[in-house]
């Protein structure tokens, strides 16, 4: 039978415990999944045309398949575990494994014409290779692109994780949801002494959430019946940046040094928000402190509310009042000379003396109606009302109102019975266990969420400045790759290479074959 009849069968029926014993050499060539179905067909098509037959499958291939095969190749595309990413060992990136080292010997083809055709293929191969792999901008090109390639595989992880996470908080987090309520109650409660407080809170009291479950928090408080029109959202790392900002902008005032307090009552950011919610997930065994800021509006007049709409008038207007105040209180200490003289020197002339004095009690009521009014335009409109930011504990508060049947269905799961009394298998059964399973796992949530956004965004940089390094140093391939996906345009250069460095390893297991067989 032909080498390649051999092969198919070998192929197609995998279970046969015996295969012929013919004298054939048989490759077998290993990669993974991607770059099985990124490489196959165009190597397989390379190798057919000059007469070498290689079987190509992935990673995880059974070992008891491999053991009909005499060569086994094996390549990853990356930088081997536990060498460094620098570029003394670029080349290591194109290693497949398992190839014959060839010797000049192995390169004679004597009298065979199959042999010499292939030895001819090889060196051509050899020294396309050499010439990409001598040149240290094509090096840097390839170490950059595998750790571009391993950073993408870590995202893909990371974010695994992160769904799987989110499956188990979607178990649990029910009674996380309720705490946060019991808690808002209890807030509006102290500072309102609202004790019914369904349409209120619900319905007219404005919230913003920061715990950095992303828009999670809101969806759960909406399914518990709060309304989404008064439910807001801000992550941690955007209320410090925009604390920052506000600092910066107030760097000439009082606000210069602005704690959270002094951002969260008076930034625009939360004019319109009644309580804002903080959780940073600092938790213990015995206790979950969050914080709650809560403004109590006070209601103003219509004047203090036109003159508020009106506030930015106000510095124009008490310029203006400055100035004819200054006027007037100079006419009046002319008055007071004219007096003084009068007095000073007995003049008889009353109708003179009566006049500047009348003049004088005109002027002093204008003075004080101008300095009364520079007061008010100067007084603060009463907008604010009252301000508290409260610490609660979750554990606490959540345990204070819990039911007496969950109290029992926890109760019985701690001491191990939970399965055995029938409890726990609820998956609307909220309880103080579920609510600290909540919290472990949104921790650690947040926490590989983060590490998934500094990857990310550490890569995004990485791919723009391997983009500009690219096109800076003309290492687009000057023939579209048949293989190439079109993702970057230095893609079909790699492409070749990597095709070239497979082709390289199959021949090489080719050549000693045939090298063997003619003596």
């Amino acid at each position: 039978m032909t080498r390649e009849n051999k092969m198919v069968e070998l192929l197609q029926q995998e279970n046969t415990s015996e295969v012929g014993k013919e004298d054939e050499n048989l490759i077998l060539l290993l990669l993974s999944s991607d770059l099985r179905d990124r490489y196959m067909k165009t190597l397989v098509d390379r190798l057919i045309k000059i007469g070498v037959v290689v079987a190509i499958e992935e990673i995880d291939f059974p070992k008891e398949k491999k053991e009909k095969y005499e060569w086994i190749l094996n390549f990853s595309g990356n930088i081997p575990k536990g060498k460094s990413a620098d570029l003394k060992n670029s080349k290591l990136i194109f290693r497949v494994l398992g190839k014959a080292e060839l010797k000049q010997d192995k390169l004679d083809s004597g009298d065979s014409e199959k042999l010499a055709k292939i030895v001819k293929r090889y060196n051509k191969l050899q020294e396309s290779c050499l010439v990409r792999e001598k040149n240290p901008k094509f090096d840097k090109l390839a170490l950059t692109d595998a750790v571009l390639r391993s950073r993408r595989e870590l995202i893909l992880q990371y974010k695994d994780h992160v769904s799987r996470l989110d499956e188990k908080i979607s178990k649990v987090e029910k009674s996380y949801y309720l705490g946060i309520g019991y808690i808002l109650s209890t807030a509006i409660e102290k500072i309102t002494g609202v004790a019914v407080l369904d349409n209120l809170m619900k319905g007219l009291i404005y919230v913003m959430i920061i715990d950095d479950l992303d828009k999670r928090t809101q969806d759960g408080l909406v399914e518990m019946d709060f309304s989404r029109k008064v439910l807001s959202y801000m992550s941690t790392s955007v209320f410090s940046n925009k604390l920052q900002k506000f600092r910066e902008d107030h760097s000439d005032d009082e606000m210069a040094n602005a704690n959270i307090r002094d951002f969260v009552f008076n930034a625009e950011d939360f004019e319109k928000v009644d309580i804002v919610f903080f959780n940073s997930w600092k938790f213990t065994e015995d206790s979950f402190p969050v914080k709650v800021a809560l403004r109590k509006k006070t209601i103003i007049s219509k004047e203090e509310e036109r003159k508020l709409n009106r506030k930015d008038e106000t510095p124009a207007k008490i310029e203006r009042e400055e100035t004819a105040l200054a006027k007037v209180k100079a006419k009046y200490k002319n008055v007071m000379a004219e007096i003084s003289k009068i007095e000073k020197f007995h003049v008889d002339d009353e109708s003179a003396y009566e006049t500047q004095n009348n003049l004088r009690r005109r002027l002093l009521k204008d003075i004080k109606i101008r300095e009364l009014k520079l007061k008010e335009l100067r007084r603060p409109v009463k907008a604010g009302g009252e301000e508290k930011i409260m610490t609660f504990d979750l554990f606490e508060i959540f345990k204070s109102n819990q039911s007496f049947i969950d109290r029992m269905a926890d109760k019985a799961s701690s001491l191990g019975f939970g399965s055995f009394f029938g409890m726990g298998h609820d998956d609307n059964h909220t309880s103080f266990e579920k609510l600290i399973e909540m919290a472990r796992y949104s921790k650690d949530r947040i926490k590989v969420f983060n590490q998934l956004e500094k990857i990310n965004a550490q890569t995004t940089k990485l791919a723009k400045q391997l983009d500009h390094y690219v096109e800076k140093n003309e290492l687009m391939a000057t023939v579209e790759s048949p293989v190439s996906s079109g993702d970057t345009k230095y893609q079909p250069l790699l492409d070749e290479h990597i095709l070239d460095c497979l082709e390289l390893a199959a021949l090489s297991c080719e050549i000693s074959f045939l090298s063997e067989v003619n003596g």
